[in-house]
């Protein structure tokens, strides 16, 4: 019986969310399918949440209004060709090497999910409750969120966890393992966008970072929002990178990040600065979903009480100096740690030195800038946190750092692209390569 409502829990999780994806593609333009449905499930669900609609009624209008939008909109003609790095005209070829090799890892990603019980500590004891809390309450803000029963890290923001617990809905059971799968397909999703955007051993290269694939804590294997983050983020950047990217989607992909963890906030005020700086005079479209996202958020919070959650208190920041030191060290250790992440952060860092030597601003700014200013902060929130620093990074620095990997292989693909001839004297525009949407 638990095996077959395991393998419900996994076609749930392959037919709903990405129907519901569909259905915003149809609407916003072209979107990775997996990860904009998740987005807007948990966005949907958590705002009518706030709003005191019932969660299964919701559920339900929600399944049926994607449905009728797939049957009856037809596909957006206007938007057919996607544009990333490189000559214009030039194709992103895609290795059959190289997918053989993201397939492999895909399909053992699956076998493994399917074989092994979620093992993380934060997973089970913080993102899984509220999932389970959600699904049986039926509700953002019932007895579990006003500390009836133990609620750790109660204002935790709830993207991944509604997903979870719309799976839990649809099977009738709050059993963790039917929720294995969600986590599991936002590295596969995240894998398949770096590929269609970047290139076919970029996406086989994330499925092989120790760091996604196997690690204890925050890996797909484990029940974080880590993963989900950099899916979000790194779908807002390539939106970006785009010769011609649309406000619209990109507002979307903020809005989601915003809901993700705590760090989505920042990463989208981050986000939306880079954006400001790339859209321009249609940057004001992109911040209305990212309104909605944190307007729900912080009602939400309003009405929930806080439990334990860490103290970063930025005014002892002048007092903390002699931290820093102990911050770059950490976090730089854990940047060059071979075990976790090979060479792809030295890779980062001489991409970055040959992309301004060529003087190719534009992806630059888009990948450096969505990582510099979070990376700074995650520092600054090491030195003046309650808890001792170097505990701090050891258990969270490989998963910040996994927040980054979009932006990262975007300025790596960028730095390894065919260019015209560097002898011209004019400045190397940013040319974008075209690539047909699948």
């Amino acid at each position: 019986m638990a095996g077959r409502l395991a393998v419900t829990g996994l076609l749930f999780t392959l037919l709903w969310f990405p129907l519901i994806g569909l259905a915003v593609s149809r609407i916003a333009g072209p979107m990775n399918l997996f990860l904009a449905g998740a987005g807007a499930n948990a966005l949907v669900l958590f705002t009518a949440s706030v709003l005191h609609v019932p969660l299964i009624p919701t559920m339900i209008a929600l399944g049926l209004v994607s449905a009728a939008i797939v049957v009856f909109r037809r596909r957006t003609m206007g938007d057919r060709r996607f544009r990333l790095s490189g000559q214009a005209g030039l194709p992103v070829l895609h290795s059959r090497t190289a997918d053989i090799a993201m397939g492999a890892a895909v399909v053992w990603l699956f076998f493994v999910s399917a074989i092994l019980p979620l093992t993380d500590y934060d997973g089970r004891a913080f993102w899984l409750l509220k999932a389970k809390a959600i699904a049986h309450e039926r509700s953002v803000d019932g007895p579990f969120f006003h500390g009836s029963t133990v609620s750790p890290r109660n204002e935790y923001p709830l993207l991944v966890p509604m997903d979870a617990a719309t799976v839990m809905i649809a099977v009738r059971d709050t059993d963790e393992r039917h929720v294995r799968w969600l986590y599991a397909m936002f590295a596969v999703a995240l894998a398949f966008e770096v590929r269609r955007r970047i290139g076919g051993w970029y996406g086989a290269l994330l499925l092989c970072l120790p760091q996604i694939a196997v690690h204890p804590e925050g890996s797909a294997l484990s029940a974080y929002s880590d993963i989900a983050l950099a899916a979000f983020v790194a779908c807002a950047v390539f939106e970006l990178a785009r010769d011609s990217p649309d406000p619209w989607r990109f507002g979307l992909w903020v809005a989601f990040t915003l809901l993700t963890k705590n760090e989505g906030l920042p990463f989208a005020l981050t986000l939306l600065a880079v954006g400001a700086v790339v859209l321009r005079t249609r940057a004001a479209v992109t911040a209305l979903p990212a309104i909605v996202a944190a307007a729900s958020l912080f009602l939400w919070r309003s009405r929930i009480d806080p439990s334990d959650e860490a103290i970063f208190s930025l005014r002892d920041l002048p007092h903390r100096l002699d931290q820093l030191d102990d911050a770059l060290l950490g976090v730089g250790r854990h940047m060059l740690a071979i075990r976790n992440w090979g060479v792809l952060w030295i890779a980062v860092a001489a991409a970055i030195v040959i992309l301004a030597w060529r003087r190719r601003w534009h992806p630059l700014v888009i990948g450096a800038g969505a990582i510099a200013p979070m990376l700074a902060l995650y520092i600054i929130m090491y030195m003046v946190s309650n808890w001792r620093t170097e505990d701090l990074i050891n258990s969270s620095a490989p998963r910040l750092l996994t927040h980054f990997v979009g932006p990262a292989l975007l300025l790596i693909g960028e730095c390894l692209c065919e260019l015209p001839e560097p002898s011209k004297k004019r400045a190397i525009p940013w040319t974008p390569r075209v690539q047909t949407a699948p």
